[in-house]
């Protein structure tokens, strides 16, 4: 005669989602902050050239001439429009950086578009560009 078990079935823990994502967001978030504390109009871009982050200066800046659509800065202007795309790809492609001027009879706005540091070990990895605004060509947090 067979004994019953006395062990109990072994349960199975449900698996955490994975930290890294989590961990990717929240460096994402300090940026923007960081930006935000330093005075510093920012749009924070993917690896795929789209808006993770618009904070309120570089809002504030965009006014008519800059708008986010269908998850890409965009300008209003053909040119600049096209000039802003080209920027982020060279960015993204070869860590190139890139000024964009806007002239606009409220005075001209210039985009420093710039690569950030990828950590190769890191897949998790959100933010690759930002897209820095500025009413002067060096970039300097200037209020109008």
């Amino acid at each position: 005669m067979n004994k019953p078990s006395t062990s109990l079935p072994e349960r199975r823990r449900p698996t955490p989602p994975p930290l890294g994502p989590l961990l990717a967001g929240a460096r994402v978030r300090g940026v923007a902050d960081g930006f935000a504390w330093l005075g510093l109009a920012a749009v924070l871009i993917d690896d795929r050239g789209e808006t993770l982050h618009v904070n309120d200066d570089a809002a504030e800046l965009m006014g008519d001439l800059l708008y986010v659509a269908d998850g890409r800065l965009r300008a209003r202007e053909r040119g600049a429009d096209r000039a802003i795309a080209e920027a982020i790809a060279a960015a993204l492609a070869d860590g190139g950086a890139g000024h964009v001027r806007l002239a606009a009879t409220g005075g001209e706005l210039w985009l420093r578009i710039a690569p950030m540091p990828v950590d190769p070990d890191d897949p998790y990895q959100l933010l690759r560009v930002v897209a820095l605004l500025s009413r002067a060509r060096d970039g300097r947090a200037v209020r109008h």
